[in-house]
């Protein structure tokens, strides 16, 4: 039996890639004893890392996951992302599509409403100093990616992903519309909502978010 396909996770803007060690975990208990598992990835999104200071660009970062691919002797992956790191994804594979198998999308904005960008700005310059504490990231930073997010517009280079595709909200989460859109956009997109879950699904409701990315990655 073949090894699983590889697994890139992206990771949001005021997030680290350690965002994902719930999942990096899970996905090592579902391989059998003696079975070879999926390489699993979760790099630095170019221009976010600290100490590397980089220009923040779509196009920068799907660069930096294909270089990461190569890096790793990966010709095809599942992309995991949530925000901006789900919109990363989209530009992967939407740029180089041979090189995705499938995506696991949470928190992607297709093409963000000028209310959707207010009420996201007005969110970060709320939010607590403490929340982005170990990321180095700043305010500053996370409107900068915000700025970026709203220039994006998949919509008339989605037919181009014909790979499964699953879209994750939580039923709580302001931007569930926007992904049931995503989803149905994508030639071969599911939706699925998690029940008590908002705006970050793998970590407001981690258990039942792994079991869904479990069945996606080994089915």
């Amino acid at each position: 039996m073949a090894a699983p396909l590889p697994v890139i996770l992206l990771h949001a803007a005021g997030r680290t890639p350690q965002m994902w060690q719930s999942q990096v975990e899970a996905i090592a208990t579902r391989v059998p004893d003696g079975s070879e598992g999926p390489a699993v990835v979760a790099p630095w999104l170019a221009g976010l890392r600290p100490g590397r200071p980089m220009d923040l660009s779509l196009s920068t970062a799907a660069e930096e996951v294909l270089t990461t691919m190569d890096r790793h002797g990966i010709t095809s992956a599942r992309l995991v992302g949530h925000q901006l790191g789900a919109m990363v994804a989209l530009q992967v594979a939407t740029t180089e599509p041979e090189a995705v198998a499938g995506l696991v999308l949470s928190g992607a904005l297709m093409s963000p409403s000028a209310m959707a960008m207010r009420m996201h700005r007005t969110v970060i310059r709320l939010m607590p100093k403490s929340t982005l504490a170990g990321s180095g990231a700043t305010k500053a930073d996370l409107l900068r990616a915000l700025e970026l997010i709203a220039t994006a517009d998949f919509g008339k280079h989605l037919d181009q992903v014909q790979v499964p595709a699953l879209v994750i909200a939580g039923n709580t989460d302001p931007g569930r519309a926007s992904a049931q859109k995503l989803a149905k956009q994508l030639p071969s997109g599911s939706y699925l909502e998690i029940s008590g879950a908002g705006a970050n699904p793998s970590m407001e409701a981690t258990e039942i978010y792994n079991d869904h990315l479990l069945d996606f990655l080994f089915s």
